[in-house]
Formats: C-alpha cells, sequence, structure tokens
C-alpha cells in the first residue's frame, strides 16, 4: 500500500545546493581543479546532500535509504572488483588524487554514483513517462543506464587521461586513451543496481505527489543538477585552464585542448539530449496536466 507524501512549501534547499554545484563546477573549470580532491568532492557531495534533500521529498525516506544502499553496495562491490580483477571494467587502478581509498576505491565514488545516479533515475522516468512507484523497472533502469553511461564517454577521458585521477592499464584504449571494456561495464553496474532499486519500489510503491512535489520546478530539479555536471565538461575548453601535459600520455598521442574540445562536442549529445528531452517530457506533462479538462455536454432534447 502506497503512503501519502506530506504536502510542504517551497523547497529552497535544493535550489540553494544546484547553486551551490554550479558555482563549483564553474569554480573548478576556470581554475583547472579537477585534480584537487578537496573540489572534486565537495561537488559531489553537494550533489549528495541535494539527493537527500529532494528524493526524501520524491521517493519517501524509506525508499531513499534503499536507493542510496542498493546503489553504494553494487556500485561499491564492481569497483573492487574492478580494481582488484580487471574483469568489470578493464585493468586500472585509483591513484591518490581522489583522497582516502577502501579496498583501493576512493570514497568519493560511491557518493559520485550515487548522485549521478539519482539524477538519471529522474531522467529515465520522466523520457519513458513513468510515475515513481516501480512501473516498468527494466526499461527505467535501461534508460537510466544509458543516461549514466552518457555522463561516463564525457568524463572518463579528462579524469584519467589528462588529470590522472585512475590508470589505465595496458595502453588505456582505443576512446582519447580508454578502453571500451570500461563502458560495458559501467552500463552493466547500473542497469543492475536500477533494476534492483525498481523491484524494491515496486514492492513499496510511492503515492502520488503531492504540494511542491507535484511542482514542475522540483519535478526538474535533479535533471538540472545532470546539466550542471555537463556544463562543467562542456566550459572546460571555453573558459578552463588546461594542464601542461598528460597525466597518461602513453595512453594517448593527441593534445590536451583538442581532447577537452572533443569531450565537451560528445557531452553535448550524450548528457544535453537526454537532459533536453527528459525536461521537455516533464513540463509538457505538468502543462497538459494543469489545464482544465472540458465538461461534457448533456444532449439537447430530441436528439440521441
Amino acid at each position: 500500500m502506497s503512503r501519502p507524501r506530506r504536502s510542504v512549501g517551497p523547497h529552497w534547499g535544493t535550489r540553494g545546493l544546484l547553486v551551490v554545484s554550479l558555482g563549483l563546477v564553474v569554480l573548478s573549470a576556470v581554475l583547472d581543479l579537477a585534480p584537487i580532491t578537496g573540489v572534486a568532492a565537495l561537488v559531489m557531495f553537494a550533489g549528495l546532500l541535494f539527493t537527500i534533500v529532494h528524493g526524501q521529498v520524491a521517493l519517501g525516506g524509506r525508499n531513499l535509504i534503499a536507493f542510496m544502499l542498493i546503489t553504494v553496495l553494487i556500485s561499491f562491490a564492481a569497483e573492487t572488483i574492478g580494481v582488484a580483477t580487471g574483469v568489470v571494467f578493464g585493468d586500472y587502478h585509483y591513484t591518490d588524487e581522489l583522497g582516502p581509498k577502501l579496498l583501493g576505491v576512493p570514497l568519493v565514488i560511491p557518493i559520485a554514483y550515487t548522485a549521478m545516479a539519482y539524477a538519471s533515475l529522474t531522467i529515465a522516468r520522466a523520457v519513458l513517462g513513468v510515475e515513481s512507484g516501480g512501473g516498468r523497472p527494466l526499461a527505467v533502469a535501461l534508460a537510466g543506464a544509458i543516461a549514466m553511461v552518457g555522463w561516463d564517454v564525457a568524463m572518463d577521458p579528462g579524469l584519467s587521461t589528462v588529470h590522472g585521477d585512475w590508470i589505465w592499464e595496458q595502453a588505456g584504449g582505443p576512446y582519447f586513451g580508454v578502453g571500451i571494456h570500461n563502458y560495458i561495464g559501467w552500463f552493466c553496474t547500473v542497469f543492475a543496481f536500477m533494476t534492483v532499486y525498481g523491484l524494491w519500489e515496486r514492492r513499496n510503491p510511492i503515492a502520488a505527489p503531492t504540494g511542491v512535489a507535484a511542482s514542475r520546478l522540483f519535478a526538474s530539479e535533479p535533471v538540472l543538477f545532470y546539466v550542471v555536471i555537463a556544463l562543467g565538461i562542456v566550459a572546460t575548453p571555453v573558459i578552463g585552464a588546461t594542464p601542461e601535459s598528460l597525466a597518461v600520455p602513453q595512453n594517448y598521442s593527441g593534445s590536451i585542448s583538442d581532447l577537452n574540445a572533443s569531450m565537451a562536442l560528445v557531452a553535448c549529445f550524450t548528457m544535453g539530449g537526454p537532459a533536453a528531452f527528459a525536461l521537455l517530457r516533464i513540463w509538457n506533462r505538468h502543462r497538459a496536466e494543469s489545464r482544465p479538462r472540458r465538461q461534457p455536454t448533456a444532449p439537447r432534447p430530441g436528439t440521441s
């Protein structure tokens, strides 16, 4: 049985966190702070706080906890096995750029998974026209995994090949120093935890949103966080400082400026496309729901 969500007033907390995230992303691009652990962690920590504040209204406290636990446990297990064996994503290891590690995996990694998975889940449901409540879990997991991989396609070469947050072994791969194996692993990992959460939510459905949770701005906010992260990639070749040398020159023979420009173009399509479609679906759906429905007219006397 679904539980009603309480109606709340304007949700300024989520909007403030969006502004903070945008400021940190722009600052990171302008000052080339991507390798600095504190800034990278702060961006994703702001995203985690956003997920908690937004998710406790959108999903409810119990489902939010389930979503976070499922995402963290499955993603951390995949990363741990991946670092140890190379089976999941290919042969790689994390450097010390992202801060403290547990079993070879920086603690900020599960935080990043959680923040971006919540945004990707929202995009998937919006694109498919699926309301929260566990409907079509496999389709939602498929669309959500595509949205998450779209982020990794645009992000991974910059953070690995250029900045060296993690290092791909054996000359990396054909995609700007990154192997295709990595993206297959990403897709399978995200598809797994989104499917598990979708099945959980089917057994623990959420009532129709009320109050601020029913507004199109509130529904759009996770998508806007996803857009903020994309803007950090797009802005890098425009306003960002460029490192003097590649962290892993053996994996890529081109220039850093070319790589950054390529990733900006990739982000416009792999992240901008799903986000734009999701926002259009959200705003058009809410516009249609807000229109007064025409009442049927009574038949005139003498007509059948």
